[in-house]
């Protein structure tokens, strides 16, 4: 016989999954008509080859695409497997935050802690599904960039900027300590010096200052939308400052500014020093996408918002084993803006170097009418 609790936890997991496809599947027509400035309620979704709109039952995520194995109904045109694989794509990403998050708690918030009766009998507290919502809202709208970026080197700017306000409005719902200040024995800063540090976990890590003055107070909400709006800020601050400075020494463009925006939205939901982490960590996958474009497509254009959703998440869900490693360099003013003019420094002295040794092409002459 099936317990509760088991019963409970496959409802559960079986529920967000079939949220995550139906997100991928509505995600995918925002990455479609976005780019082209086209509603997202009109027209339904038709055939893009008959133009004959696709009914219910055959739009239903991942079934639909099976059922018809890719093709339309009416005209048999066939669909890319895209739309299948992003909508089995959301749906792993929203299960799979659900299980880090909840079941197993990997950033150490303390739900089993305090909520260990209602998650061993099955059902979920209500600041879970809270903090889950944020992380399966910040992580739709990484795909819907990242995806209109892979296909047209573009970030819309509505994604950021509606991404952005939803994230104002999570930080001021959950403000700095949020929920520790209602969890058992975890609502507490441990050690004194920058290195000793260790904060409560929360959807935004750390406070936007430490110590926080006495008109920032841990749990008010304008705590919350402070710290987000610093997340937003430092987020296009950093794109924008190292797109100038690349700009200037190599005399041509590197970041776009949909990456600046995406990281705007971003910072919004996790405050400014995750974010800061992120733009760094995302060179890694950003390098490996980099060598991928330059053998499969044979182009040097690089679309940087996947990297950039990439190191944001993994920054997120990463942060209660970085942070102890990094947390003097945030706590010294000084130091961090000695460590960020000197790399600022090396970058456009860097660039200036690329301009001198790979110089920009000439443009083709245009011959003259009759020559």
């Amino acid at each position: 016989m099936i317990s509760i609790s088991v019963a409970g936890w496959t409802i559960w997991c079986l529920g967000v999954f079939v949220l995550g496809i139906s997100a991928g599947s509505f995600l995918q027509v925002a990455a479609v008509r976005l780019p082209f400035e086209k509603s997202l309620l009109w027209p339904g979704s038709h055939c893009m080859n008959c133009l004959r709109p696709i009914a219910w039952h055959d739009n239903i995520p991942i079934l639909g695409w099976l059922m018809l194995r890719g093709r339309c109904r009416n005209c048999r045109a066939s669909y890319s497997v895209r739309y299948l694989l992003v909508e089995l794509f959301a749906g792993l990403g929203f299960l799979g935050m659900f299980v880090m998050e909840v079941v197993l708690d990997v950033r150490g918030v303390g739900w089993w802690a305090t909520y260990a009766f209602y998650l061993n009998s099955g059902l979920v507290p209500g600041e879970a599904w809270l903090i889950w919502s944020a992380e399966a809202v910040l992580f739709s709208l990484l795909l819907a960039a990242s995806l209109c970026d892979l296909e047209h080197q573009e970030i819309p700017l509505p994604i950021c900027l509606s991404g952005c306000l939803m994230g104002l409005a999570f930080s001021t719902l959950c403000p700095w300590p949020y929920p520790a200040e209602g969890l058992a024995g975890v609502a507490r800063v441990v050690g004194n010096s920058p290195e000793e540090l260790r904060f409560p976990a929360s959807l935004q890590p750390w406070p936007m200052l430490w110590p926080l003055p006495a008109w920032m107070p841990p749990g008010a909400w304008w705590t919350g939308l402070l710290s987000g709006l610093a997340g937003a800020l430092a987020g296009n601050l950093i794109c924008r400052a190292i797109r100038a400075v690349y700009g200037l020494g190599r005399g041509r463009e590197s970041l776009g500014l949909g990456d600046g925006d995406l990281l705007l939205m971003a910072g919004a939901f996790l405050g400014w020093q995750p974010i800061v982490c992120s733009f760094f960590v995302s060179l890694a996958p950003g390098i490996i996408m980099g060598l991928g474009f330059v053998l499969l497509r044979g182009t040097q254009s690089l679309p940087f918002g996947p990297s950039l959703a990439v190191g944001v998440l993994v920054t997120w869900f990463g942060w209660p084993w970085m942070s102890p490693r990094i947390s003097w360099l945030f706590m010294e003013p000084w130091v961090l803006l000695m460590l960020g003019s000197a790399g600022l420094g090396g970058l456009l002295a860097l660039s200036f170097l690329l301009r001198i040794v790979s110089p920009h092409d000439r443009p083709e002459r245009i011959a003259p009418p009759g020559e």
